[in-house]
């Protein structure tokens, strides 16, 4: 419905200068000066204004709606393809799809979505123990991932393993010797129907898993996917509260066990002694990194690409678990190699003694000196792969 209001003061404004041809100009705007005053006196009434009315035509009302729906931005709407895989993926364990009988035809024709590839192996024949250890980081990915944008059908994950000896025909087909590999394959809407191998020939991104811990794998998976999607992703951790009661029932039942069912010499020791040696090692522990690594939940040991065992981390601002505990033994027996050679060294050599030859005794303090040569050399060896500028270093041990 139109509306238009007609003032009549205009028109006889209007109607006024035609009438008044014979009247001045001078005359003319002196008398439309004065109507314009009063008409901004009087306040509009009823009278003053004519309402007309225009039926709305059913076909504007078509067009608008065509119109709009046309706006539409096209990627809202995803294909039928791409839901079936949504589905398929609320049926399947982590939202990750697992393929058999290297059967890729749900990914056939055009793809509207993101794929996610993983090419891994749970046979424990193939030794590939990093193999789990991607599942379980992309799955706390992919758990994000569907409860945040369950509905969008944007991303897909498949999981191809060998673990299913057909699925090595995928393997032979792309090529790869090795797992694990995460790929991150664009959609692709001319892609054809008929051969969903295809899907390997278009261009992908490789993620490269680094030697971090679980939770930091999955930051950085999760970081990878959102740079390439615009899309953020927020990852559910394990819940603290859980995971404290779980770490202190535990760790009570082992101090009850030993307690109650432990050596005799162990449950017999005084508690002085048991408190004293906890202290130490308390010390030793959170001296050499311990906080480091729970804080930053940091791997025990990792991988390197060759499937050789890292231990010691290069860099000084990163370590590995099992470096904490082992630079901790380190400083132990540094101080259990000091305090040896002290003993030795004012011990009285008599007839009455263990030892009882002054040159046993000197063999016994060059021993302990080498050993002692040893373990420094063993921990600048460690701060060297850290840093290698080092000064104070003897002999570099590895």
């Amino acid at each position: 419905m139109f509306y238009r209001q007609y003032r009549p003061n205009a028109v006889l404004i209007s109607a006024s200068r035609i009438i008044s041809k014979e009247n001045t100009s001078e005359q003319m705007f002196t008398e439309t000066k004065k109507k314009k005053k009063k008409e901004r006196k009087k306040p509009p009434t009823k009278q003053h204004i004519e309402l007309e009315y225009r039926p709305t035509n059913p076909m504007h009302l078509i067009q608008l709606v065509l119109a709009y729906l046309l706006l539409l931005p096209f990627s809202l709407c995803a294909s039928p393809n791409a839901v079936k895989l949504t589905e398929l993926a609320k049926e399947s364990e982590n939202f990750i799809i697992d393929i058999h009988n290297s059967d890729l035809s749900i990914l056939d024709g055009p793809r509207d979505y993101y794929t996610v590839l993983i090419f891994t192996s749970t046979d424990p024949s193939h030794g590939c123990s990093q193999c789990s250890n991607v599942y379980e980081f992309i799955s706390l990915v992919s758990k994000s991932w569907f409860q945040d944008y369950l509905d969008s059908h944007l991303l897909t994950f498949i999981n191809i393993d060998l673990n299913d000896p057909k699925n090595g025909k995928i393997f032979g087909m792309v090529g790869l010797q090795t797992v694990p590999h995460i790929w991150l394959i664009a959609p692709n809407l001319s892609a054809e129907y008929g051969n969903p191998n295809k899907i390997f020939e278009d261009a992908h991104l490789q993620f490269k898993v680094p030697q971090v811990s679980r939770d930091e794998q999955a930051l950085e998976f999760g970081k990878f996917l959102t740079d390439h999607l615009q899309r953020s992703i927020l990852i559910r951790e394990q819940n603290p509260l859980f995971k404290f009661v779980k770490t202190f029932i535990i760790t009570f039942s082992v101090i009850v066990i030993i307690r109650k069912k432990g050596p005799s010499k162990l449950t017999g020791t005084k508690k002085k002694t048991i408190v004293s040696l906890l202290a130490i090692a308390v010390v030793l522990l959170f001296t050499c990194g311990y906080q480091y690594t729970i804080q930053n939940a940091v791997p025990f040991i990792a991988k390197d690409d060759k499937g050789g065992l890292v231990v010691i981390s290069g860099g000084q601002h990163y370590q590995f678990g099992i470096e904490t505990f082992l630079v901790a033994a380190n400083y132990a027996s540094l101080a259990a190699a000091v305090l040896s050679l002290t003993y030795i060294g004012s011990y009285n050599v008599n007839e009455k003694s263990l030892i009882k030859n002054a040159y046993i005794k000197s063999l016994l303090v060059l021993i302990n000196a080498v050993v002692l040569y040893l373990l420094y050399s063993s921990l600048t060896s460690i701060v060297l792969r850290k840093d290698h500028g080092y000064p104070y270093h003897f002999t570099k041990l590895f």
